[in-house]
This record gives C-alpha cells, structure tokens and sequence, in this order.
C-alpha cells in the first residue's frame, strides 16, 4: 500500500499506508508545506501499517524543524507500526510522539 496523506482541518495532517523509503518524499514535501504557512502542526499517524528507519527519521527531522522554525508539532495518535519501528531503533516514545502544544 503506498502512503495517502490528506490535510484535516486547517493544522492536522493525517498520514496513512506505508510510511518508508519508497513514500518519505512525498510526506516530507507535504510537511514542509504545512510548516510554511501555519503556527502549528498536528500528525495523525494512526492509519500508518508499516514503518522503516526513513518513516522515523522524518518523525525526528519534522521535531528538529518545529523547534528551529518557533512552531509547535504534536504528533499523534501513531500506529502499532511507527511505535515498534521507533522501539527497534531505541528511540523513546517521548522523542517522537511528544506534544509541543
């Protein structure tokens, strides 16, 4: 399944399908494209099935953005897929799934 990203509302972003090396670009382009323009973005990673190291690091670039640009990222709910990806690769849930509202 490839990754479908719809905009919810005016600040969420919802991602679903597969989340990795194949589909990243297309999710970091639609991130930078929220980010431009709005104070805050929320992610809803709920619909993700599957995740690899490129889906997480996205995850820990999109955080290191918001904190650079002055805007907020909240990043929730996240699948059972992008949590075990991110417990495989010994990142704590709190770096990735933090609220910064």
């Amino acid at each position: 399944m490839k990754l479908q990203i719809t905009a919810v509302g005016s600040h969420t972003l919802r991602l679903a399908g597969n989340l990795d090396l194949y589909t990243v670009e297309s999710a970091r382009e639609a991130l930078l494209q929220q980010f431009a323009d709005k104070p805050r973005l929320e992610i809803d990673l709920d619909g993700v099935e599957s995740c690899d190291v490129s889906g997480v690091q996205l995850l820990l670039a999109a955080r290191r953005t918001a904190a650079v640009s002055g805007k907020s990222l909240s990043v929730h709910p996240v699948s059972q897929a992008v949590a075990n990806c991110g417990a495989l690769l010994g990142i704590a849930p709190g770096v990735l799934f933090s609220n910064d509202r």
